[in-house]
């Protein structure tokens, strides 16, 4: 009996294997240790850096932040959106009233626009009535009752 207690007693030891407790240690590679960057101290970074309470906004939230806080503010700013806007003060261009292109002269007798000598010629030789027809499309007649 002494024998059987002997050969389970050794056997139950060796069907659990100890476990072996890794060591605290780890042999590193000294090429690797030089090549970490993690440890070393970054001088680049300000350690006292706060990011910017103001944010960047594009042009769609402004207007919309504009729209909705003053609507008296956009009264008068000529924008896209707001065709009503205050009339120009530069001149509006002066265009030939026979042609079409800019007018460089007026005929003092008939008040019309013309371009070029040719187009004179043909202002001058226009019948009784035809100079009031081309001041009435341009909408400068003179109409007296």
């Amino acid at each position: 009996m002494t024998s059987r207690q002997t050969t389970t007693s050794t056997s139950t030891p060796s069907s659990k294997k100890p476990k072996v407790a890794p060591t605290s240690n780890p042999t590193t590679n000294p090429l690797l240790e030089s090549l970490d960057i993690s440890p070393h101290p970054r001088p680049f970074k300000n350690p006292n850096y706060k990011p910017p309470l103001r944010r960047n906004k594009n042009l769609k939230q402004i207007l919309s932040d504009n729209n909705n806080t003053d609507p008296n503010r956009m009264q008068m700013q000529t924008t896209y959106q707001n065709i009503e806007s205050a009339p120009s003060f530069r001149r509006g261009n002066k265009w030939c009233d026979v042609t079409g292109l800019p007018a460089k002269y007026t005929d003092p007798k008939t008040k019309l626009r013309y371009r070029d000598g040719e187009v004179y010629k043909a202002v001058r030789s226009l019948p009784a009535g035809g100079a009031e027809k081309y001041l009435e499309v341009r909408g400068a007649n003179v109409v007296l009752k």
